[in-house]
């Protein structure tokens, strides 16, 4: 026997569950299905900024305190090893555990009274049908279809034909290094560039351990891993105890078309991770509120179509990833960076400006035409400067 649901959501991450929490809120008779059983783990850096804790409240309107792991106030920008630049002073950064937040925000949902299938994976999927079957043997049946189920999604390979473009995916290498064995202090975030081409590497404090990775465009990195030893080796003397794990991210490549006619698609599983922080969380919580939002929208309206009134409001999204893709090919290669990491050290606005657009105080066009003047200034002063050296030897040799 089949079971139906108005909504099936597939993925229990941020996405799935903003959408599930949304819908069941408003009477919206929801299922949520993921392979996992809760509270499972994430490779993640779990880093969640000012944007991240405002769209939470918008959505969830309870208090996180009890999933943030450690507030910071500040960040360090290396490069190979050397400080360039840091703010001390800024507002919070809150970090957390994938295993506590994720399973935090599910629980919510089913508070709310969404319907779970947890640790029961999908075996196949007929969008035509409108027909989900489960490894258990369980079939359910659904009006509209939300995939939230990652990078990796199986409604997007369904609709498209691939979870992604392979030329243009990231991938990151990330692990948890124990703060006791390395008892330095660190207490605010590092973002060190100059480890991976078209990317960068971090470390994130916890409270008891340090996250660590290094991420990049797949396709121009082939030696991730021994970069990353090299990284680790030197950030901590000698590569730490642990396990490394590897996973793919979309990285500013997402979908111009979020779905298909009653099918949507939200976080990963729509590419939505910003290409130059590299932030996820929030964007898979937005898009999950904004997919529920259409749906509700749809059957007030009588059932008008659910794709055309979830791009509405998804485009407020990606109009912010085409700034961030522009912004990407003028700081990333490698000529465009070396001038970037000659401004960053003689700026005291730079990193701040960083720092506002994580927080959702700066917009992307904004951060763009900063960016561009400072760069204009740099260049300026960098062919000032031989002027300024010739005119001195030209009158060095004068009578």
């Amino acid at each position: 026997m089949k079971r139906h649901h108005q909504v099936l959501v597939i993925g229990g991450g941020p996405a799935g569950s903003a959408a599930a929490h949304t819908l069941a809120r408003h009477g919206v008779d929801v299922g949520l299905i993921d392979k996992a059983v809760f509270p499972r783990d994430k490779l993640c850096g779990g880093l969640l900024t000012l944007r991240s804790k405002k769209v939470y409240q918008r959505i969830f309107e309870q208090p996180w305190d009890t999933i943030i792991n450690h507030v910071s106030h500040g960040v360090k920008f290396l490069h190979q090893g050397r400080l360039l630049n840091e703010v001390v002073d800024f507002s919070e950064l809150f970090f957390t555990r994938r295993l506590d937040f994720d399973h935090f925000l599910l629980d919510q949902a089913i508070g709310r009274g969404a319907a779970v299938y947890l640790g029961d994976a999908v075996v196949s999927l007929d969008i035509r049908e409108k027909t989900c079957h489960l490894c258990s043997g369980e079939a359910l049946t659904f009006d509209t279809l939300i995939g939230a189920d990652g990078v990796n999604s199986l409604v997007a390979k369904t609709l498209f034909g691939q979870f992604f473009d392979s030329s243009r995916v990231a991938f990151a290498l990330e692990m948890e290094v124990d703060r006791a064995r390395h008892p330095d202090r660190v207490d605010d975030p590092e973002i060190h560039f100059g480890l991976a081409h078209w990317g960068y590497g971090w470390v994130f404090p916890k409270k008891d351990s340090l996250t660590v990775g290094i991420g990049g465009l797949h396709a121009k990195n082939p030696e991730l891993k021994k970069g990353f030893h090299g990284f680790l080796a030197a950030r901590f003397g000698s590569v730490p105890e642990g396990r490394i794990k590897g996973h793919y991210l979309p990285f500013g490549d997402y979908r111009k078309v979020p779905g298909r006619r009653n099918v949507l698609l939200c976080g990963d599983a729509a590419g939505l991770v910003d290409p130059i922080t590299g932030e996820g969380i929030a964007f898979a919580m937005l898009s999950g509120l904004y997919a529920a939002e259409a749906i509700i929208e749809a059957s007030a309206r009588g059932g008008a179509d659910v794709l055309p009134l979830y791009q509405t409001r998804y485009r407020e999204i990606s109009r912010a990833f085409d700034h961030a893709n522009r912004l990407r090919t003028l700081l990333f290669p490698s000529a465009s960076q070396r001038l970037f990491l000659q401004v960053l050290p003689k700026s005291r606005t730079l990193p701040r400006k960083h720092l506002e657009l994580m927080a959702d105080k700066l917009q992307y066009g904004d951060y763009s035409r900063y960016l561009m003047i400072q760069a204009l200034k740099a260049m300026a002063k960098r062919l000032v400067h031989p002027l300024n050296r010739h005119h001195q030897r030209s009158d060095s040799h004068e009578p």
